[in-house]
């Protein structure tokens, strides 16, 4: 029997790739926001987009002050960060204690709203770069690391929403070789897809996907082996194309658990989801976490991982774990999750590769 190996990717591997880390998702979408290059799905903006641009302005600015003076080109350090902006908002919803008068009920969740929307249309901006040369070549190599025969497929557990994975994949997915640890609907038929039971590759988004929608209704999954759907999500108009087949008046939500410290994650495919990561963590032979500094207010991620690094069987070996980062600020993290019996790496997935 072959080993299990399981690749935990953060922000860090998609970053790697040309995708921006948490951090830099604010100071952007400020940029494009001062700019009125924020929202905009069509060839041009409509009235709607324009408003709500308008609006998502206009609350962070009741919300922060003091973010008119800073140029987030040029200060990108000096802005709340988008981890600061959504945990304040989803903790006033949750306690329904409102931070301003002018952000309260309805408007403080079309606040929440706006600023997932924000962060879906960047990540989308991000889809249509292409590569560079080297990306190219260091994707190519990363691929052929994860791409195992399906006698042994590799599980891929990711914190990230794009799609770097997906289309090197996508012939497989439009086969339904690859296991996403629910089942959901073919985006062509409706037809529910189960998971593959001889996969070539585990691919476990614990955050969602920007390939992934969500009926309200029937709580399925449509997942999109061509491409991103995420935008369909936020189009003005309801028709075929983002509605279910179970109902054509609910329009469907996008599969984006944005980054904050209130995290609620409560639907029954997210929480599948979790529950098949944390079985291939507890029987892995290995364990290699790249691009993921471990952050201390990852409590649920967190968890995640002790509860299937500690339920192990006793008669498997002792589990192996390797961290590729850049630079050592997360060592002492893993060093007190896991203890000195680690291999780090701090020159990065090239290095690694």
């Amino acid at each position: 029997m072959g080993r299990n190996i399981v690749f935990f990717l953060g922000a860090g591997a998609s970053k790697t790739f040309g995708y921006p880390l948490t951090g830099e998702i604010m100071p952007q979408i400020l940029s494009n926001l001062r700019n009125n290059d924020l929202f905009q799905l069509g060839g041009t903006k409509t009235k709607l987009e324009k408003s709500q641009e308008q609006d998502l302005n206009k609350y962070l600015n009741q919300l922060y002050p003091g973010m008119k003076a800073i140029d987030p080109e040029q200060e990108p350090d000096k802005c709340p960060g988008i981890l600061e902006i959504l945990s304040f908002v989803e903790h006033s919803l949750l306690y329904d204690t409102p931070p301003h008068p002018q952000i309260a009920g309805q408007k403080l969740a079309h606040f929440r709203y706006l600023v997932n929307r924000a962060i879906a249309e960047l990540l989308l901006d991000y889809e249509v770069v292409g590569y560079n040369k080297p990306e190219k070549e260091l994707l190519k190599k990363f691929i052929q690391l994860i791409r195992q025969p399906s006698s042994n497929p590799v599980t891929v557990i990711t914190t990230n929403y794009d799609l770097i994975i997906d289309r090197e994949f996508k012939k497989e997915i439009g086969r339904h070789e690859v296991d996403y640890g629910i089942t959901y609907r073919n985006i062509v038929t409706s037809k529910l897809v189960p998971p593959p039971a001889a996969p070539l590759l585990r691919l476990y988004k614990l955050h969602g996907s920007l390939n992934w929608l969500r009926c309200e209704l029937c709580g399925q999954y449509y997942i999109n082996s061509e491409g991103s759907i995420t935008a369909r999500a936020f189009d003005e108009e309801i028709g075929d194309f983002n509605t279910c087949d179970c109902s054509q008046d609910l329009q469907l939500k996008a599969v984006l658990v944005a980054p904050s410290l209130v995290r609620d994650i409560r639907d029954a495919n997210l929480l599948q989801i979790w529950n098949s990561a944390l079985e291939a963590i507890r029987t892995a032979h290995k364990l290699v976490f790249i691009g993921y500094s471990l952050p201390g207010e990852d409590l649920a991620i967190k968890s995640l991982i002790l509860r299937g690094v500690n339920g192990r069987s006793h008669t498997m070996p002792p589990l192996e774990v390797e961290v590729v980062q850049k630079g050592t600020s997360s060592r002492q993290n893993y060093l007190n999750l896991f203890g000195a019996k680690i291999s780090y790496n701090e020159n990065g997935l090239e290095s690694y590769l």
